[in-house]
C-alpha cells in the first residue's frame, strides 16, 4: 500500500504537502461586465524537480499595475506581480498549483500537535495500565 502511495505522489496523482510556489506572470482581462478575471503562471518544486504552469487562487489586485498597454492576442493585459504577492503558499500537483488560505498551515501545524498529544496520550494510559497490572 505504500508503494502504490509512494509512486502516486512521485506520479502526480496525489497532491504534495503546501508548499511555496513562486508566481512568475500574472494576466488580467474584464468580461462583459466589466469584472476582472485573473490567470497566473508561475513555478514550484514537486518530486525534487522544478515544475511550471498554471498557479491557481493567486489574489489578483486591481491595483497591480499593467505591464502593457495594449491587450495580447488572448485580449489579456500582464500586470507586475508585486513582491509581497510572488511567493504564495500552495498545494502542488504535476501540472498546477492551488493557492491555499493563509490559516491552512496553522491549521496543519494545529492537527499535527493534536494528533501528537493524542498520541501522547494513549501511549501513556496503555503505560499506566501496564504498570496497574503488575
Amino acid at each position: 500500500m505504500a508503494a502504490v502511495a509512494v509512486v502516486g505522489y512521485v506520479a502526480g496523482m496525489i497532491p504534495g504537502d503546501a508548499a511555496r510556489a513562486t508566481v512568475d506572470h500574472c494576466y488580467v482581462t474584464y468580461d462583459r461586465q466589466e469584472r476582472q478575471h485573473s490567470r497566473c503562471v508561475g513555478h514550484w518544486t514537486r518530486a525534487g524537480r522544478v515544475v511550471s504552469g498554471p498557479v491557481e487562487g493567486v489574489d489578483v489586485s486591481q491595483h497591480w499595475q499593467a505591464l502593457t498597454v495594449d491587450p495580447g492576442p488572448n485580449y489579456e493585459w500582464e500586470v507586475n506581480v508585486p513582491e509581497a504577492a510572488r511567493h504564495q503558499v500552495a498545494v502542488a500537483h504535476h501540472m498546477r498549483a492551488y493557492v491555499v488560505p493563509r490559516f491552512v498551515p496553522v491549521l496543519l501545524v494545529v492537527l499535527d500537535l493534536a494528533a501528537v498529544g493524542l498520541l501522547g496520550w494513549v501511549a501513556a494510559s496503555r503505560l499506566r495500565r501496564r504498570v496497574r497490572a503488575v
